[in-house]
C-alpha cells in the first residue's frame, strides 16, 4: 500500500489515569513511513547543513512520527505505570504505602528509545515551534519520571523495602512526586500542542488520500476518526462508567448517526477482496478477519451504550469492578475501537 495513516493508541489527559477514566484527544500520525535517523556530529560545535526542501520535509516527517511514538506509550504503558505506583502508595506529599508490599509496573525500553529520538530531532531544529518547545520542556521531567519508576519496580520487585525500611522508597517517592507535578502540566500541553497539528495532517491526508483513489483506506480512516471524536465528546462530558446514565447521548446523537453510515461503508469494503487487494490490503490475514469483527463489534458496543443510557441502567458495582468492560460501557465501546485502531496498524504493516 503505497498511502497510510498510522493511528495511535487512544490518547488521554494524563491525569484521568488515577482519577476517571480515559478520555481521548485524537492524533493521527502522517502517510510517510518513518525512516531511519541520520546520525549526527559528535561535535560540540556541528557545522550548519541547509537541507534539501525533499530533506528538511523528511526531516520533519522523522520528528513528528517520533512524538507519535511518545504521545503513544505516554498514553498507555507510561499512564497504567504511574497510575500502578499510585495504587499501592497514597497519592500524597509524604510517602504512605497503602498496604505493607507495594509495588508498580517497569517502563519498556522503547520509550526511552522514543523520548531521546523526538528529543535529538527536537534540538536539531533551528527553527523550533510550539509543539517542539513544549516536548523539549517536557523530555528531562519525563524522562526523570520514568526512570524513578523503574528504580521502584526494581526496588519492590526484590523487596529491598524489607531491607532499608522504606528508606529508598521515600526517597525516590519524593522524585516521583516532584516530576508528577510537573509532568501533569507539561504532558497535557504537550498533547494538546500534537493534537492540533495532528488534526491538520489529518484533514490534509484525508483528502489526498481521496484524490489518489484509496477509497477503503479513506473510509477506515474517517470511522476510526469519527469514533475517537465519539471517545473525545464523552470525556469533555466529564462521564465514566460510573455516571453513565448522565451521559447526554442526544448531543452525541450525530455521531452517531455518522458513525453507524460509516460502519457499513467500510463493512462493504471489506466485503469486496479484490478491490481491498489492490489497496495492499492483506485479505488472507488473521488481522483482516480480526479488523471486520471488531468493526462490527464497535456498532454494537455503542448501540448497547446508548440503549443502556435510554433505559437509565447504570452499571452494577461487580460491573464496574470487573476486569472485562461490560456490555453497555463507555469501556466497552472504547475497548472495542482501540481494537480497530491496534488491527488497522498491524494490516499496514503486515
Amino acid at each position: 500500500m503505497k498511502k497510510q495513516l498510522v493511528f495511535p493508541v487512544c490518547t488521554a489527559v494524563i491525569a484521568a489515569a488515577l482519577v476517571s477514566g480515559c478520555g481521548t484527544k485524537d492524533v493521527l500520525k502522517s502517510m510517510q513511513s518513518t525512516e531511519a535517523v541520520s546520525e549526527t556530529s559528535e561535535s560540540t560545535e556541528p557545522e550548519e547543513e541547509t537541507l534539501s526542501e525533499d530533506e528538511a520535509e523528511e526531516a520533519e516527517s522523522d520528528l513528528y512520527n517520533a512524538y507519535i511514538d511518545v504521545n503513544n506509550v505516554m498514553v498507555d504503558r507510561f499512564s497504567d505505570v504511574i497510575a500502578s505506583y499510585f495504587r499501592y502508595v497514597d497519592f500524597a506529599e509524604e510517602f504512605t504505602p497503602l498496604q505493607d508490599d507495594y509495588w508498580c509496573n517497569s517502563i519498556t525500553s522503547t520509550f526511552y528509545d522514543h523520548m531521546d529520538e523526538a528529543n535529538e530531532l527536537a534540538q536539531q531544529k533551528a527553527d523550533k515551534t510550539s509543539l517542539d518547545n513544549a516536548y523539549l520542556e517536557l523530555y528531562p521531567v519525563m524522562r526523570d519520571l520514568a526512570e524513578a519508576l523503574d528504580e521502584v519496580y526494581d526496588y519492590t520487585d526484590m523487596k529491598s523495602y524489607l531491607d532499608d525500611d522504606y528508606a529508598k522508597g521515600k526517597e525516590l517517592h519524593a522524585r516521583i512526586w516532584n516530576d508528577y507535578a510537573s509532568y501533569e502540566t507539561l504532558a497535557d500541553t504537550f498533547i494538546n500542542e500534537l493534537s492540533v497539528v495532528a488534526d491538520q495532517k489529518r484533514d490534509e491526508n484525508l483528502e489526498q488520500l481521496k484524490a489518489e483513489g484509496y477509497e477503503a483506506t479513506y473510509a477506515f480512516t474517517k470511522l476510526i476518526t469519527t469514533g475517537q471524536e465519539i471517545q473525545t465528546a464523552i470525556y469533555e462530558q466529564e462521564i465514566d462508567d460510573s455516571q453513565l446514565t448522565s451521559l447526554d447521548i442526544e448531543a452525541l446523537q450525530p455521531l452517531y448517526d455518522q458513525y453507524v453510515e460509516e460502519v457499513q461503508t467500510c463493512l462493504n469494503y471489506l466485503a469486496d477482496s479484490d478491490a481491498m487487494e489492490k489497496e495492499g490490503y492483506p485479505t488472507m490475514s488473521a488481522y483482516y478477519s480480526s479488523f471486520e469483527r471488531n468493526i462490527r463489534e464497535s456498532k454494537t458496543a455503542l448501540t448497547d451504550l446508548f440503549q443502556r443510557v435510554r433505559d437509565q441502567k447504570g452499571l452494577e458495582s461487580y460491573e464496574l469492578n470487573s476486569a472485562f468492560a461490560a456490555d453497555g460501557s463507555i469501556e466497552n465501546f472504547f475497548d472495542t475501537l482501540s481494537n480497530i485502531i491496534d488491527d488497522y496498524n498491524r494490516l499496514i504493516n503486515y
